[in-house]
């Protein structure tokens, strides 16, 4: 195999047809860089490409990445089905770098916000001497009250000053707001007041983006809806200019076909075209891909329990899969921002092969959150970077080599790692070159192992009956070092860990979810509205399909009914039959209910009634798939894979260790290594520790295994 191009891996095609061109493209970008995997639906060849980020305008790096796939012989006409995996809104959180937003809430309730749901700091900010809570994206000045008030049943109680709402969005406006969020109190059961808000402001201020709750996520629960729809204002209009901008690019490229998708939060595909309507949404985007992937490799690996570990160049990303299924949630958090929209559960954490450490306030070495991103990258990439980075720090162990070329390409600077880390860390710390460099990876390490000990822990999980499934171009890397920390006894590493997200944005649907909170006794609310409300939502999941160039007929509707015992504050969701709902549905719905709380809660009230909170549908769409197929497999022994050895400073057991090197493209189905080693390959490099063993599946996967004593 080249290393540069990839191989034909045997994969193909399932789902539907393609309108136009052979080849499926995912393109994932990250923080430092870009992937793109390229499958012909006929010959079932297989190309990859890893170009830069570019963080200015990361569509640049679309192209690029196009560019280089052009080169290996597929021209943008020959394109079927393109997807796309952002971090545009994500990094914006991230970064603190969305729009100037402001905020319109009902009078008396402007605290909201800034009490963030009375929530309070956890985990290491409890005994961070300088913690301060996350910024408010839409802070008090840039919060204006507005006189209206519906009641609990979203029956008016005070009509809308049309005047002083009037005069409050003059005000935002002179304050230089981009964007602006309407949250009103039941708006979700009534939006009148919120639509009305929507109309004045086009007319004070066409050029601001508007964002409603009534829209963003009609749901109970004040401050998560209120919370979620300022992010939706506040990323907005980054991805809207991001969209139309790829869309552009896209077609003068010549990627003509109209099934351009974009991954979302849920692990589901949506049109680019209308992905600025939800940008929200996309906060996920890259994270989802890659649990789509993981979720596939691991069932085709055996292993039903399966812990993820995606560490990109600038961000770690966690999530727990059981029995081959991911929860979704609908709390999750990014930057310390709290987000009500449906979502795969994952964690995030500034942990990655970019991040930065440096010498806190109070004298000690810390890594991250921040990160040195694609430019200047680390020390090591020679762009000008001078902080020191985890990729310096491996570098300087020799875990990473600078006689070869990271994605193909860019040529690592061991003298530049060094300079850095002995001028930022050694000195001031009075510590040799090799302990610093190793107290920065043991303290990333760590932090990534609290955060995947805790993963598990908030599920109830034992970590010794889940694998390790680890991807992203630095995952592998560290992954030998967290799986034996926490005892998980199996690593899988796919055949591709560093193109792992653009590949699982070719192994999923087209997904869209729909929700209206309504609340009520199961055992007594009115069926009639029950089936009106539950029609409503599948006719806006039958037009957004229209709108995306799908038939109704195309569209599969599951609906779900959110359920409590009263008093509780939590719910959980029970799958609807899908016709009209009867009197005898009841008690079935109840009857799963309990079920379904005493499976996750281990205990269930029959004789309590249950309490209707939010009507939910979901909308999934068949597309084409890639299914991978097995690899080939060669004899010669494992000796045609090796590339020599080198030393590695093994950080856990503070000593240097002779590692043999071998090639990840030339090794086959079968093939066993012992440790330690150090396994190269176009887009990552995997670390096998002493004591461990790795053998090679029929797809290709890496099995990491600890050796019985």
């Amino acid at each position: 195999m080249d290393n540069r191009t990839g191989a034909d891996d045997g994969g193909a095609i399932e789902g539907g047809a393609i309108r136009q061109g052979a080849w499926m493209v995912g393109v994932d970008t990250g923080g430092t860089f870009t992937d793109l995997i390229a499958v012909n639906r006929d010959t079932q060849a297989i190309h990859v490409a890893k170009v830069p980020s570019v963080p200015a305008d990361p569509s640049v790096a679309v192209i690029n990445a196009l560019q280089e796939l052009a080169q290996k012989g597929v021209a943008a006409a020959d394109v079927g089905f393109f997807a796309h995996g952002t971090t545009v809104a994500t990094n914006a959180l991230l970064e603190s770098k969305g729009v100037v937003t402001g905020l319109l809430i009902t009078r008396g309730f402007r605290a909201v916000y800034e009490a963030r749901g009375w929530s309070q700091p956890t985990g290491s900010d409890l005994i961070d001497t300088y913690y301060r809570k996350p910024p408010l994206l839409a802070p008090q000045h840039l919060t204006e009250e507005v006189t209206e008030r519906l009641d609990y049943q979203g029956a008016l109680v005070t009509a809308l000053d049309e005047a002083e709402l009037r005069a409050s969005v003059r005000r935002l406006c002179d304050q230089g707001v981009q964007a602006i969020a309407v949250c009103f109190l039941f708006s979700f059961l009534n939006p009148a007041h919120e639509q009305r808000a929507a109309a004045i402001i086009a007319e004070e201020a066409p050029q601001v983006r508007i964002s409603l709750s009534s829209n963003v996520l009609p749901v109970i629960r004040e401050y998560p809806r209120l919370s979620t729809t300022v992010i939706d204002a506040y990323v907005g209009p980054k991805i809207e200019s991001y969209l139309v901008r790829l869309g552009d690019r896209l077609s003068q490229a010549g990627v003509a076909t109209p099934q351009r998708f974009l991954m979302q939060s849920n692990g589901g595909l949506m049109r680019i075209s209308i992905g600025a309507r939800h940008p929200n949404q996309t906060l996920l985007s890259g994270p989802a891909a890659g649990v789509i992937a993981a979720i596939e490799l691991a069932q085709r690996a055996g292993e039903r329990h399966v812990v993820t570990f995606d560490m990109g160049g600038t961000s770690t990303d966690i999530g727990v899969i059981v029995a081959g299924q991911i929860l979704e949630t609908t709390e999750g958090n990014i930057a310390g921002q709290d987000i009500g929209t449906p979502m795969l559960k994952v964690r995030t954490l500034g942990a990655g092969g970019g991040t930065i450490a440096w010498v806190g306030k109070d004298g000690l070495l810390k890594v991250g959150p921040h990160s040195s991103g694609a430019n200047p990258g680390p020390a090591c990439y020679g762009r000008g970077g001078e902080d020191p980075t985890v990729t310096d720090a491996n570098v300087v162990l020799g875990a990473l080599s600078s006689a070869g070329r990271l994605a193909g390409a860019l040529q690592l600077d061991e003298a530049r790692a060094r300079q850095a880390i002995e001028q930022n860390i050694a000195t001031p710390l009075g510590l040799d070159l090799i302990a610093a460099a190793s107290g920065i990876v043991r303290i990333v390490n760590t932090n990534m192992t609290v955060d995947l000990r805790l993963a598990l822990q908030e599920q109830g999980q034992d970590p010794r009956r889940f694998a390790l499934l680890a991807f992203g171009g630095a995952g592998p890397l560290h992954a030998a070092y967290i799986a034996r920390a926490l005892k998980i006894p199996r690593v899988l590493v796919p055949l591709h860990p560093g193109l792992n997200c653009a590949m699982g944005l070719l192994q999923t649907a087209v997904r869209h979810s729909y929700m209206q909170s309504v609340v009520g006794l199961l055992s007594r609310f009115p069926l009639a509205r029950m089936n009106a409300l539950f029609h409503e939502l599948a006719e806006k999941a039958y037009a957004e399909a229209a709108d995306e160039g799908f038939t109704r007929d195309a569209v599969k509707l599951v609906r779900k009914i959110d359920l409590r015992y009263l008093q509780q504050g939590y719910t959980l969701g029970v799958t609807c039959p899908s016709g009209d709902l009867g009197e005898t549905d009841r008690a079935a719905l109840k009857r799963d209910f309990d079920a379904l709380h005493a499976q996750v809660y281990g205990q269930s009230a029959a004789d309590e009634e249950a309490e209707i909170v939010t009507l939910r549908v979901n909308a999934e769409i068949t597309v084409p798939q890639l299914r991978v197929g097995t690899t080939p497999h060669f004899d010669g022994g494992i000796e045609r894979a090796a590339k020599g050895q080198r030393p590695l400073f093994d950080v856990d057991a503070g000593r240097f260790v002779e590692a043999r090197v071998f090639q990840r493209e030339r090794l086959t189905a079968g093939d066993r290594i012992e440790g330690p080693a150090i396994i190269d390959q176009f887009d990552s490099t995997t670390l096998v520790l002493a004591g461990q063993r790795v053998t090679v599946d029929a797809v290709g996967t890496l099995i990491i295994d600890e050796v019985q004593q």
